[in-house]
């Protein structure tokens, strides 16, 4: 959430930033429905400061038994004082209402751009492979192989959803236990949380009531299926303010995340690319305003690193501020190169996003009212961070289209040999 005072003392501020989210003819609707909310938010604080100084002289007229504190031709109406505060408190309602619906403001550092073409490449590793035959999609492969069966998941859950049998299943579990075990190694605490959260702590991680139509709830109950991780870590201190000697503090977590995806397929996410459901390891950081730049950067390497240790292809971009997430004021992805899926050119091959790391800045901690105390100084909002490291199904449908071979055989990468006795997957 954005803080009272910038909305007050800095509205062109956020214009401008709003213009930089949402730029162009195709967002000019989204566009002027957050500036309305913000003009309303606007209105809203100004009578809520008027009502406010009324409370206070009435109150102070009250406790000074006297009616000359008063400007002229005001009563006292001391009965009135609980209906004013409870006026108060329902114009507060109606602001925190708008002002949750507002998005974050990118960073300085966020290219401007209006698609993913604006994206800027930071860096390559390694290179993609390349085959002396026409290689598979990971869909093809594990049909192939017995361990993926998308017509019996279809069969229990309906479309879009993941079935691993035999050896995919242990693929799967040997994968997040090398990306947690990799963590822990790094100083991240795992944690296994709850799946289901209250409405309360989506709001608070800022998924409600902006990605309403994507959630899950459940019926009759003020639960939902978790959508991602990041949403339980962000939440652990909610309500709660913490010693800065304690930041940054560091989580992890592999967990299932849980989808609706409304109006999302299509020829580019087909297979294990978009699930309703899907696992993943998930990092957060907590850290403080100074601390941000270098928890944004450990995060981005540790994603890396699980890439680089599973000898998978990657680049990393900077989003542009059009494709920004919701919360976040920066945010860069890790693509896996997959060489099943199509390219360019109608050309085999092409990078898949993997991980996405983002700098929420205080817009969740102060939703979420968490804060740390500097010592000796007063409670400030810290940064919360978060990062895929990584997204479970997206990193074993490239270990298949990286490890394919002619025969039809997977090889699989030397760091799962702990986790994994197969060396190699056979039909």
């Amino acid at each position: 959430m954005l803080s009272d005072r910038l909305l007050r003392d800095r509205p062109d501020v956020v214009r401008a930033g709003l213009r930089r989210r949402f730029p162009g003819a195709a967002h000019a609707a989204t566009l002027a429905e957050c500036e309305g909310w913000l003009d309303s938010w606007r209105t809203l604080d100004e009578q809520r400061r008027a009502a406010v100084a009324r409370y206070e002289r009435l109150a102070s007229a009250k406790r000074a038994k006297a009616e000359s504190t008063l400007p002229d031709g005001e009563a006292p109406a001391w009965e009135n004082l609980k209906d004013i505060r409870q006026g108060i408190r329902a114009i507060e309602e109606q602001m925190r209402a708008l002002a949750i619906r507002l998005p974050n403001l990118p960073d300085a550092r966020t290219p401007d751009g209006a698609d993913a073409t604006a994206h800027t490449e930071l860096r390559r590793w390694g290179e993609p492979p390349t085959f002396d035959f026409t290689p598979q999609g990971h869909e093809m492969l594990g049909a192939a192989l017995g361990i993926l069966d998308f017509p019996r998941a279809t069969k229990l859950a309906g479309p879009r959803f993941p079935l691993l049998v035999g050896a995919g299943a242990r693929l799967a579990r040997a994968l997040a236990a090398l990306m947690l075990d990799a963590h822990g190694e790094r100083g991240y605490v795992e944690v296994a949380p709850p799946h289901l959260l209250r409405s309360g702590m989506l709001e608070g991680s800022a998924h409600l009531p902006r990605h309403a139509d994507d959630l899950y709830a459940i019926a009759n109950e003020d639960l939902y299926l978790s959508p991602t991780a990041e949403a339980q870590l962000v939440a652990l201190h909610a309500h709660e303010t913490l010693s800065e000697r304690a930041l940054p503090l560091a989580y992890t977590a592999v967990t299932p995340a849980f989808r609706r995806e409304a109006g999302s397929a299509n020829a580019r996410t087909h297979g294990l690319l978009r699930q309703h459901q899907f696992d993943k390891v998930e990092l957060v950081s907590i850290a403080t305003p100074e601390q941000a730049d270098e928890a944004f950067e450990t995060l981005l390497a540790d994603a890396e690193a699980i890439l680089q240790r599973l000898e998978l292809a990657y680049r990393v971009v900077a989003l542009c501020a059009d494709e920004l997430p919701f919360s976040a004021q920066r945010t860069c992805d890790i693509e896996v190169w997959m060489s099943g899926q199509p390219g360019q050119a109608g050309k085999p091959g092409r990078y898949v996003e993997v991980s996405s790391v983002s700098d929420c800045g205080p817009f969740q901690a102060r939703r979420l009212d968490l804060r740390y105390a500097p010592t000796g100084g007063r409670a400030r909002w810290p940064h919360t961070l978060n990062g895929s490291a990584l997204a479970i199904g997206r990193t074993l449908a490239a270990v298949l289209e990286h490890g394919q071979c002619a025969d039809g055989s997977v090889r699989l990468p030397a760091a799962l040999a702990p986790y994994l006795p197969e060396r190699e997957l056979w039909a």
